[in-house]
C-alpha cells in the first residue's frame, strides 16, 4: 500500500484523463469521468495495482453480479417474446458473458458485440443479431443507448443488427434501429457514482420502432431466405 501524494487532471490533449501518483511515483491514468467513482484523495492509502484493475473493470465492479442477473432476465424476457409472437425463429444467445452471472476478468474482443441471433427457426440460418439492454425502469421520455453499442453496428454494415431495450417494470420492449451511416452524439449521466455516455432517443426518433414493427421486418426478411 502507498499514499495518494497528487491527483492532477490532465489539461492538455486528453483532457478526459486524470494522473494519480502514489508516494510521489507516478502510477497511472484514468478516465476523469470514472476516477470520480473511486472516492480517493491525496492522503488516502491506495495500492497502484488495485487501482489500475479497478479501473479496468470499472463498469463490472460498479454495476456488480446483481445487474448480470438483471440482464440474464432481460435475455429470457426478449427470448420468450420472440418465441411467443414470431414461432417460426429460434433465439440463439451468442454474446461475451451473456446469460450468466459469473464474474469475468476479461473484456470481449470487441465492444458492443450483439447477445442474440435471430435465427430461422430449426437452422443456422441468421434473420438478424439483436443486442438487448434496459433498466428496471424508464427514466424520463428517452431511451438512452451506450455509444459503443451504435459504433459497433456502424462499424459491421454487413450484419443486421437491432437493439432490444427492456423495462422490467413496466414489462415493455422498445425496438431501435440505429441508422448505419449517421453521426450520433452522446449525452453524460452520472450512474453509480461515475459519468457514462449515451445517445438518447424518443417516440419521435425515426430509429424507435413498435413491436409491431419488429415482427413485420422480421417476417418479410424471413419471406425472403425461404424463397
Amino acid at each position: 500500500m502507498g499514499i495518494i501524494t497528487d491527483i492532477k487532471p490532465n489539461k492538455g490533449k486528453n483532457r478526459d484523463r486524470t494522473y494519480v501518483y502514489l508516494d510521489k511515483e507516478y502510477c497511472f491514468s484514468v478516465r476523469s469521468r470514472t476516477w470520480i467513482s473511486f472516492n480517493l484523495k491525496v492522503g488516502d492509502e491506495a495500492d497502484c495495482d488495485e487501482l489500475k484493475e479497478k479501473e479496468k473493470f470499472i463498469w463490472k465492479k460498479l454495476y456488480g453480479t446483481d445487474s448480470w442477473e438483471k440482464e440474464k432476465i432481460r435475455l429470457h424476457y426478449v427470448s420468450t417474446w420472440i418465441k411467443k409472437y414470431i414461432p417460426y425463429v429460434d433465439v440463439v444467445i451468442s454474446g461475451f458473458g451473456a446469460d450468466t452471472t459469473d464474474y469475468i476478468a476479461q473484456h470481449p474482443e470487441e465492444k458492443g458485440e450483439p447477445d442474440m441471433q435471430v435465427v430461422l427457426e430449426n437452422t443456422n440460418t441468421v434473420v438478424l443479431f439483436l443486442e438487448v439492454t434496459g433498466t428496471e425502469y424508464k427514466r424520463g421520455n428517452d431511451y438512452w443507448i451506450r455509444p459503443d453499442k451504435i459504433d459497433y453496428i456502424q462499424k459491421h454494415k454487413e450484419k443486421d443488427i437491432w437493439v432490444a431495450l427492456h423495462y422490467a417494470d413496466d414489462k415493455k420492449i422498445i425496438w431501435i434501429k440505429p441508422f448505419i451511416d449517421k453521426k450520433y452524439t452522446h449525452v453524460e449521466k452520472n450512474l453509480k457514482g461515475a459519468i457514462e455516455y449515451f445517445v438518447v432517443f424518443n417516440d419521435d426518433s425515426p430509429e424507435v420502432k413498435t413491436s409491431q414493427q419488429f415482427k413485420n421486418y422480421i417476417d418479410r426478411i424471413v419471406d425472403e431466405k425461404r424463397t
